[in-house]
C-alpha cells in the first residue's frame, strides 16, 4: 500500500512539473531564446566558410552557408555586416585581420547602433588627442546617423556613444564648441549608467547651480546628490566634485572635514582619467588639520576605502562575433 502510495505521490509530482513547465511564460521566453540563434548565425556561417569539409555533409553545410554569406551581404543585412567587420578587426576564423576593412563595413551597416559605435570607437581610438575636425565630425555623424547617440539611445552602447560625442562637441573639435548638447549627451551617458559621462555630468551641472533659479536648482541638486552617492566610491573625479559641493556650501559642511574627507579620499583613489593633472589638482586641496581632527580623518578615509571599487571604465566594442 505505502509503494502504491509513493508511486501515485511520484506520477502526480511528474505530472504537476510537467503542467507547470507547459503553462510557465518564462520557462517558454528562454526555451525560444536558446532556440533562436539567428543572430549568431551570421557568424555561424562565416566560421562555416573557413572549414575544411571533411564529409560530403560538411560540404553540403559549408555551400549553404556561403550562400546564406552572400545573399545577407548583398541587400545590407545589419547583422551581417556587423558580424563581417568584427571578423575583420579582429582576424576571426582565419580571415585576415584588416582594419581599413572593418571601418568599412561597420560605416555601411548604418542601421545597426552597434555597428555605428564599433565604427566610431575604432577612429576615436585611432586618432586620440590627435583628431582632425573632418574626424571628429565623422564621428558624431556616424553615431547620430545609426542611432547610437540618438536622445532614446539605451544601454551600453547608448551611454558610449553619448559620452564621446558630449567630448568632441564640448571641446570644440568638431568645429564650435556646443556646451549645451555636449551637456545633454553627458546626461544621456550618465542615466545609462557610464560613470566618466557622469563625472562630466556632474561637472558641468555644478558649474551652473549659481545661474539657476532655486526651484530648479533644488531639482538639479535632487540627482546630483542622487549620482555622486551612487557614482563616487568607483571614481575619483566623483569624489573630488563631491568635496568641492562641500567646501562651495552646496552640500552642509561646518567645519571642513566633509570637504576634506572626500578631497583625501579622491587621492588615495587615484586612477583618474577624466581630469588632466589630477595629482596637482588634488594636492592643492588638501591640507593637514589639527593633530586631533587629523586622527579623526585618517581613521574615516581608511574606513572608507573599503567601500570604493577599482573599476576601469574603458570604452569597448559592441562585439557580436568571437572565437
Amino acid at each position: 500500500m505505502k509503494a502504491r502510495l509513493s508511486v501515485l505521490i511520484s506520477l502526480c509530482f511528474v505530472v504537476s512539473v510537467g503542467d507547470a513547465r507547459a503553462s510557465d511564460p518564462v520557462a517558454q521566453a528562454i526555451k525560444e531564446s536558446t532556440q533562436d540563434n539567428s543572430r549568431f548565425s551570421a557568424c555561424v556561417n562565416l566560421s562555416r566558410i573557413r572549414e575544411k569539409p571533411s564529409s560530403s555533409q560538411a560540404s553540403a553545410m559549408r555551400k549553404k552557408a556561403v550562400e546564406a554569406v552572400v545573399q545577407k551581404m548583398k541587400i545590407n543585412d545589419p547583422l551581417m555586416l556587423r558580424a563581417r567587420a568584427d571578423v575583420a578587426r579582429k582576424g576571426l576564423y582565419g580571415y585576415p585581420q584588416d582594419q581599413g576593412l572593418a571601418l568599412k563595413i561597420y560605416e555601411k551597416a548604418n542601421k545597426s547602433a552597434e555597428a555605428g559605435w564599433n565604427a566610431a570607437l575604432m577612429l576615436y581610438q585611432h586618432y586620440g588627442n590627435q583628431m582632425p575636425p573632418a574626424i571628429a565630425k565623422r564621428i558624431v555623424e556616424t553615431l547620430q546617423k545609426t542611432g547610437a547617440s540618438e536622445f532614446n539611445s539605451r544601454g551600453v552602447v547608448g551611454s558610449y556613444a553619448h559620452y564621446v560625442t558630449g567630448i568632441l562637441q564640448e571641446t570644440g573639435i568638431v568645429g564650435t564648441p556646443d556646451p549645451k548638447n555636449a551637456y545633454l549627451h553627458y546626461r544621456a551617458s550618465a542615466r545609462n549608467g557610464y560613470v566618466p559621462g557622469a563625472y562630466h555630468y556632474l561637472r558641468l551641472t555644478t558649474q551652473s547651480l549659481p545661474q539657476l533659479p532655486e526651484s530648479d536648482r533644488n531639482v538639479a541638486m535632487q540627482e546630483v546628490r542622487m549620482m555622486v552617492n551612487r557614482w563616487k566610491w568607483q571614481s575619483p573625479e566623483i569624489m573630488l566634485l563631491a568635496g568641492n559641493l562641500y567646501a562651495s556650501h552646496w552640500l552642509p559642511d561646518e567645519d571642513g572635514f566633509q570637504a576634506q574627507y572626500h578631497w583625501r579620499m579622491a587621492q588615495k583613489m587615484g586612477g583618474a582619467t577624466e581630469i588632466r593633472n589630477f595629482d596637482k589638482v588634488i594636492s592643492d586641496l588638501v591640507v593637514r588639520l589639527p593633530a586631533e581632527k587629523e586622527k579623526r580623518m585618517e581613521e574615516a578615509v581608511d574606513a572608507g576605502m573599503r567601500n570604493t571599487m577599482k573599476v576601469k571604465h574603458t570604452l569597448e566594442y559592441a562585439d557580436l562575433c568571437s572565437e
